[in-house]
């Protein structure tokens, strides 16, 4: 994959129109089973080019805001909310060989690895496809400086273009060359992080239909791992099932593999392993699945294996973290200060008992603005803010005993409402069933 060239595919190919249009996984779109499972429960499907116009006007409208001529765009979650043009997403993680170049006032332009401009052929909203010139080490080695400068100054023409005397231009991530070559270029770089998570902040009715048919596959995958937990399959088996069910479901990827059993519950963040499950463990786990529409459902649950009931220590962490979770939950709606989230919500004793390291954060189309922490951290990494309408946020709760015993985590989803909230994942967080409230 490392190879650097230029596009010469013939968009007159039949191939290429074919892969661009009716071959496009984007087009095809979900499938079965997910279409007649999301059918069955009443989901409505997302309008994608409704949400695809909405979030372009988003984002220009955080960079009219902050007055810039434009955003350039390297993160992959970032490109797919501005493009809806997915491309070999985990691996561009570390391999940054495709960027998006929007204007405030321009063109919205999708600079790509080579061969794969009809990626975005189905995005109308898409001025143009453009080679990325790419100067990571990997592929540029000894002539990243070299290849840097020949990426900004095509960035600087754009901004001349597009811009006019406004040399402002957020940037979301990108290597310190990169950087450093669009600032010798003369542009004035501003931190785009903050104006993509406050676009992606407020989400569309078209996102919260994708979230929901995002959610329900994170139901029947949840289900289908529960029913396949028994003493005797290990850690990773058992994390497979999920992986298996979210996949056939059009999920892209589940961020983590945070599922864990017996003894290995407390501390948390103990990834999937070959432990083998028994009899009687506590199984924890945290879905951060990427799911269809690229919308992320985050939920966490933790049940016991086997035909036994739990015993007290058991009993007693899953009761502290159930209380969290509904005392937390009460505390979602429109108005309420992320100040008030950390100083009035409630955990178990700190000095007793292992927590999360967040109480709620946003969740989209994966982790996402607020992080709220526990009150001891506010004055060191605390910052305010306020919910408003159609933010979607995460409840957590972790309860490990310090001084020894199996671990709880649960998590629920919850959508801001004009009024309220509603919980997204309204199932049971019960140890030894896993139902639909």
């Amino acid at each position: 994959m490392g190879a650097q060239g230029k596009i010469f595919e013939d968009p007159n190919d039949p191939l290429i129109r074919r892969a661009s249009t009716t071959g496009h996984r984007m087009v095809l779109g979900p499938g079965e089973p997910a279409l007649s499972e999301w059918a069955k429960e009443g989901l409505s499907l997302p309008d994608e080019k409704a949400m695809m116009e909405y979030r372009v006007k988003r984002i220009r409208s955080e960079l009219a805001k902050a007055d810039l001529a434009g955003i350039l765009l390297f993160d992959p979650m970032n490109q797919m909310y501005a493009t809806y043009s997915p491309n070999m997403q985990l691996w561009i993680t570390h391999n940054p060989s495709r960027y998006v170049f929007l204007a405030t006032d321009g063109p919205l332009i999708q600079f790509d690895y080579p061969n794969c401009e009809f990626l975005s052929a189905h995005n109308h909203l898409v001025d143009e496809v453009r080679p990325a010139k790419t100067f990571f080490y990997f592929v540029a080695g000894d002539r990243v400086e070299e290849q840097a400068q020949r990426f900004a100054l095509e960035i600087n023409d754009l901004i001349k273009t597009y811009g006019g005397t406004n040399r402002r231009l957020a940037v979301d991530v990108t290597t310190i060359a990169g950087a450093q070559a669009l600032q010798q270029a003369g542009l004035d770089l501003v931190e785009g992080m903050k104006i993509m998570e406050s676009a992606r902040m407020i989400k569309s009715p078209d996102e919260i239909k994708a979230m929901r048919c995002s959610v329900e596959t994170t139901w029947i995958s949840c289900q289908k791992t529960f029913e396949a937990m028994e003493p005797g399959i290990t850690e990773n088996q058992l994390w497979a099932t999920m992986w298996s069910e979210m996949l056939l479901r059009h999920g892209e990827w589940m961020e983590c593999r945070l599922l864990s059993a017996g003894q290995r519950t407390n501390p948390w963040f103990q990834e999937s392993s070959s432990n083998i499950i028994n009899e009687g463990d506590l199984v924890a786990f945290d879905t951060d699945f990427v799911g269809p529409y690229s919308m992320m459902t985050d939920i966490s649950r933790t049940w016991i294996c086997g035909d036994v009931k739990p015993n007290k220590q058991q009993r007693q962490v899953h009761s502290l973290a159930v209380e969290q979770m509904h005392r937390n939950t009460e505390l979602l709606k429109p108005g309420t200060t992320f100040y008030e989230l950390t100083h009035n919500s409630w955990t178990p004793p700190v000095d007793e008992y292992r927590h999360y390291s967040c109480l709620f954060h946003g969740v989209g189309q994966c982790d996402e603005y607020p992080d709220i922490y526990l009150p001891d951290a506010w004055e060191e990494y605390g910052y305010d803010g306020v919910l408003l309408p159609g933010m979607v946020l995460t409840v957590e709760a972790y309860v490990g005993s310090r001084s020894g015993g199996q671990g709880v985590k649960l998590e629920d989803q919850v959508l801001i409402t004009e009024d309220g909230h509603e919980n997204l994942s309204n199932w049971t967080l019960d140890l030894e069933k896993f139902e639909r409230l």
